[in-house]
């Protein structure tokens, strides 16, 4: 067991960050204002600036974003809405919890997104959305050919941002190729507010309702008078508070993640067995950095002797598909996506992080290459197509 560890993520607040939140709080805490206030609006006011969208709408979580928009857009109506099968559980359960159906698609191996062709051979006559996932930062680079088919056949593209944030591709922000983005500020994630999330969008009538659902339904704040059938997905102004110190640092934190990522995929040409999946953009957010691992190799001992000689893996996005999900069974249509599955089976994440070191570096990768010939399942027992 190595006494030296490296952990899989951790947040980076700076000793600055900590006394401005600490201010911020103070100042909340004794002007009596807790929710809907000055740090709230600031922090929507930043992100769109960010994004560069009209409206920003800050929410309780990334999967409260997502209701509320996915709520809004159907305005009580039925139909389905694709999602990707290797997606996490709020991306699949967004729509049934907004009264609509999900219907997932099959992807690409090397975007971890679904194509335009998979998109087409998912959708039927009862579809009228897309929620087009992000996965671990990287925009595929069908995106505005979808965006255009969506377009064509009057459906909705909704982009689930969780992992996102400051990923670009064309200079365009991720959020900003369909009617809708949805981020989270999670503690795993790019940037934390702890808890939160963020709905970016052009559209003024869409703005207004996403606010009416985290509200309550209420068009004004502090009268009880519903109009919609709302929900409680307010941001408190502590949460604001922490998410824009965060923000204010994203692209440092982009630039460092970037950094360490280009030195793994230096390091690691010489170990067989593994393949990153790199974004075919720049900037990219890095969430995570993913590994594709031969079918020769046993994820779950590799993990376990990694662990054993101090690296931590960090969550897998996603180690279960949609479809294998016990509560999603009896909700979505029958199918299968070898694709999908092959890549929730087959890959990992290193440590990835902005209090990470070169050094943190070389020690996960040169603690993978001792371990890969260890780990290795006897030949013919694995998916020969899952890494390319």
């Amino acid at each position: 067991m190595s006494a030296r560890r490296v952990d899989p993520v951790r947040p980076d607040f700076s000793e600055d960050d900590i006394a401005e939140v600490q201010a911020a709080v103070a100042a909340a805490l004794r002007s009596g204002q807790l929710a809907q206030g000055a740090q709230v609006e600031a922090f929507e006011a930043e992100m769109a600036e960010l994004v560069d969208s009209r409206h920003a709408v800050a929410v309780a979580s990334g999967t409260a974003a997502l209701v509320c928009v996915l709520r809004s857009l159907s305005d009580g109506a039925r139909g389905e809405v694709l999602v990707p099968a290797n997606a996490f559980y709020s991306s699949a359960a967004a729509p049934l919890l907004a009264g609509l159906d999900t219907r997932l698609a099959e992807i690409d191996l090397d975007t971890l997104a679904p194509t335009l062709a998979t998109l087409e051979a998912a959708a039927t006559e009862r579809t009228v959305g897309v929620l087009l996932v992000h996965m671990g930062g990287i925009i595929t680079p069908e995106v505005t050919a979808i965006a255009e088919w969506c377009d064509r056949h009057g459906l909705w593209l909704v982009e689930d941002c969780a992992h996102a944030h400051g990923s670009r591709l064309g200079g365009r922000h991720a959020g900003r190729f369909g009617v809708a983005g949805a981020f989270s500020f999670f503690a795993t994630k790019v940037i934390t507010s702890g808890e939160g999330g963020m709905v970016v969008t052009d559209d003024d009538e869409l703005a207004h309702l996403v606010r009416l659902h985290r509200n309550l339904g209420k068009p004004e704040p502090w009268r009880s008078v519903h109009t919609v059938l709302g929900e409680n997905a307010r941001m408190s102004e502590l949460h604001a508070a922490v998410g824009r110190t965060q923000l204010r640092r994203l692209g440092e934190f982009v630039e460092t993640r970037t950094r360490l990522a280009r030195r793994y995929t230096k390091a690691l040409q010489g170990i067989p067995g593994v393949r990153p999946l790199l974004p075919p953009h720049d900037p990219a957010s890095w969430y995570k950095y993913v590994l594709l691992l031969d079918p020769a190799v046993d994820r779950a001992a590799l993990s376990a002797e990694l662990e054993r000689r101090g690296v931590r893996l960090g969550g897998a996005i996603y180690e279960i598909p949609l479809h294998h999900q016990p509560v999603l069974r009896g909700w979505l249509p029958a199918g299968r996506y070898p694709v999908a599955e092959a890549a929730c089976a087959r890959h990992v994440c290193l440590p990835l992080h902005t209090r990470m070191t070169d050094d943190d570096v070389d020690f996960v990768v040169a603690a993978l290459a001792q371990v890969m010939e260890a780990v290795a399942v006897p030949e013919g027992e694995g998916d020969a197509d899952v890494v390319r």
